[in-house]
């Protein structure tokens, strides 16, 4: 019998700390044949879970890119969740350097609840340290998993890449090889060499996308009263620690991948109205299948 093939579903397609009315916050659901896989934990993504059909207690790996809050928001859900749903099974977090502090900073926070539990004498609940495992990992390490290997580098959200390999925190991207396909996911990230080198030959990308212009127009609204010298920070931030369309069309050729998506779309960008303007631009550099991730969209 053919093994189940693999499917990967932007559950979580907002970015940034603004809400989006349209766009959860990151999270993504890589379907191992029939194991699922969860890269990055944003705000609502035990939600989203259940809205793509998987149970949140079957998720056994979950693996974060970095430590920006849109990224790791439901974390503390996902621990209590499980902790009150009585958990017994290993749940592995995998993630650069200071997982471990946050996930144990969570795991106290779980005390307090795991205290009070149901209010039923002589039943008591699983506590999160008895079922949760992180493992740190750091680029170069490889991971095995029932068929599924995973690589990582690191790119360039929070630093250039002639920094790379200096003390300090680091953000990955993630290169997921299948029994039947080869999936990258970039994380955040600007342009890079390392990530253009290990997706290479991949068969989908998902990676970020920003608008430098249309982004600090709208901090800009909303922000009147803030000095122009903190503009220009987050503008130095959004345009060389993020992909535009071009480069994300750019990393698509560079990389020879057939299929590109493009996710991590803050409010205002890409909506229905405009997503035809960012595939064409995305399509000046690329001349593969372009997609404008949707929320609950498997590909």
């Amino acid at each position: 019998m053919a093994p189940n093939p693999s499917t990967f579903t932007t559950l979580g397609t907002g970015g940034g700390p603004m809400q989006n009315p349209l766009r959860s916050q990151p999270a993504h659901l890589l379907m191992n044949g029939t194991k699922p896989v969860l890269i990055d934990c944003g705000e609502g993504a035990m939600g989203q879970l259940k809205r793509a059909g998987v149970e949140f207690r079957d998720v056994s790996e979950i693996f974060l890119t970095h430590h920006h809050f849109d990224h790791i928001g439901s974390l503390f859900a996902c621990f209590g969740i499980n902790m009150m749903t009585m958990r017994r099974t290993p749940l592995t977090v995998y993630g650069p350097p200071g997982t471990r502090q946050i996930v144990d900073g969570l795991i106290a926070a779980c005390a307090v609840p795991n205290a009070i539990g149901f209010g039923v004498p002589g039943q008591s609940m699983p506590k999160v340290e008895d079922f949760v495992v992180v493992r740190e990992i750091v680029p170069g390490d490889v991971i095995e998993l029932d068929g599924l290997t995973v690589k990582n580098c690191e790119n360039t959200h929070y630093r250039q890449e002639s920094e790379a390999g200096t003390e300090g925190y680091l953000s990955l991207s993630f290169r997921f090889d299948l029994p039947d396909r080869s999936i990258f996911f970039t994380g955040d990230t600007g342009e890079c060499k390392a990530v253009e080198s290990l997706a290479q030959g991949v068969d989908l990308l998902v990676g970020e996308m920003m608008d430098a212009d249309l982004t600090m127009r709208m901090v800009r609204s909303r922000n009147p009263d803030v000095p122009e010298a903190q503009i220009q920070k987050i503008c130095e931030h959004i345009a060389g620690h993020h992909l535009s369309a071009e480069q994300l069309g750019d990393l698509a050729t560079i990389t020879g991948a057939r299929h590109v998506v493009a996710t991590h779309l803050p409010p205002g960008l890409a909506t229905p109205q405009t997503a035809p303007d960012y595939v064409a631009r995305i399509a000046s550099r690329f001349s593969g299948e372009i997609s404008i991730a949707e929320d609950l969209k498997q590909y």
